[in-house]
């Protein structure tokens, strides 16, 4: 008989085995944060969030996960759905890359208790700040029937809110947006993350092709951070053992600095496993004085490469040694234009560094869906208050409802990426 394999979708699922070198063959578009080798490390690092994936398989072995798992009871902020809606957590920690509060917004949500929204199931990689499937087969309608089998299985599970923070503006992410919302959710504006297609011969036909000024700025900051006594090297694989606690340790100082939190074990244990797995790890290492004072570390996958974690010493370097610039917005992309990449993804923090730079935003959406209908309209108020104020936080002009955002906003970020 002819037709179309039928897809077959489980809920509550573990993570399917298979190492790095099987990602790279049978899940060669996904993201590296949304594949098992990392996602096996964030569930050791993470031992509160207890795994509840959502798999379809189809015939030939072909597959997609969307990953999940059940918080039950509050988490960090970047993890707490209440976050979305505007509660300022009592510890003054703020989402990445920041949002005005409002004092009587946040005590409305707070004289709710926590019984509406725990336990929780996030959507998404926890500590990769990404939200959609991994997938290496497609239909028009994978993704709609994904979330028709989660919300009620989730709900049934005793979940009270299905939230997916991190959804980028791509064709899968689009899908999952209108999925939720028609499962009952309500989606806001996030922010932006940022890539540069290497468009290019060469890096030096990079810079020719820019305009005069982003030129000069990239070049400048080459300048001054030579001339702070910062020195650059890079470190691959297993090199990069002897300096993954700094790593992790510069890494946090910098997240600290922009007003976000992330513990030292959680990078220190994704970064080993990814090296472990022989994964294409690369670290771009800054020396003053001998000391190593800053760090980016990437991952290539494919013809693309991911900056992920950037971190400073900024007691040591200064404010404007501008090592920032030459480390993570420099130094990686002649590395990828002389490997002949196609694109480098810098994903969120620091977005107005990175468009005078030359990148190209992409927007990115929060959507998020309580168990109780009588709650959601109050939620999708205050989802939309949320999306206004982190428009205003990126500097763009705020639209009278949420919207999609423009692509060329200049302003800044940085805490939750190479940001």
């Amino acid at each position: 008989m002819g037709g179309s394999p039928r897809v077959v979708v489980s809920t509550g699922q573990a993570l399917p085995r298979m190492g790095w070198s099987e990602e790279l063959t049978d899940l060669t578009d996904a993201w590296p944060y949304l594949g098992p080798t990392w996602l096996a490390a964030t569930e050791k690092a993470l031992p509160e969030a207890q795994p509840w994936h959502t798999v379809a398989t189809r015939a030939r072995g072909e597959l997609a996960v969307l990953p999940g798992y059940v918080l039950a009871s509050p988490p960090v902020v970047d993890h707490e759905p209440r976050t979305y809606l505007g509660r300022q957590a009592p510890t003054g920690e703020e989402v990445c890359c920041g949002a005005e509060t409002d004092s009587a917004r946040s005590a409305e949500i707070d004289e709710l208790g926590t019984e509406p929204f725990f336990p929780t199931l996030l959507l998404g990689s926890p500590l990769g700040y990404r939200t959609e499937p991994a997938y290496n087969f497609w239909t028009p309608t994978l993704v709609g029937t994904l979330v028709e089998k989660l919300v009620p299985a989730a709900f049934d599970a005793g979940v009270r809110c299905v939230l997916a923070p991190w959804i980028p503006d791509r064709r899968v992410g689009r899908d999952l947006v209108t999925a939720l919302d028609s499962a009952g959710g309500h989606h806001c504006f996030w922010g932006y993350e940022d890539f540069l297609s290497l468009d290019a011969p060469d890096w030096e036909g990079h810079l020719a092709a820019l305009p005069l000024k982003k030129r000069q700025r990239i070049k400048a900051d080459v300048r001054k951070a030579a001339a702070a006594g910062i020195t650059i090297e890079r470190a691959d694989g297993t090199g990069i053992r002897p300096y993954v606690e700094r790593i992790a340790e510069l890494t946090c100082l910098n997240r600290e600095k922009n007003g976000a939190g992330e513990e030292p074990g959680h990078i220190a244990g994704i970064l080993s496993a990814l090296i472990d797995e022989g994964a294409d790890v690369r670290a771009y290492l800054g020396r003053k004085s001998g000391e190593l004072v800053a760090s980016c570390v990437t991952v290539r996958k494919h013809h693309r490469l991911f900056p992920k974690w950037a971190g400073f010493d900024y007691a040591a370097i200064g404010e404007r040694s501008g090592v920032y610039f030459a480390l993570v917005l420099d130094a990686p992309v002649r590395d990828a234009y002389a490997e002949g990449l196609r694109t480098v993804e810098f994903g969120a923090g620091a977005h107005r560094a990175k468009v005078l730079r030359g990148c190209t935003p992409r927007a990115m959406t929060t959507s998020l869906l309580l168990s109780d209908p009588n709650l959601r309209p109050r939620a999708a108020a205050w989802l939309d208050a949320f999306g206004s104020s982190r428009h205003s936080a990126f500097g763009d002009a705020v639209p009278s409802r949420p919207a999609a955002p423009p692509l060329l906003s200049e302003s800044s970020g940085g805490c939750c990426s190479a940001g």
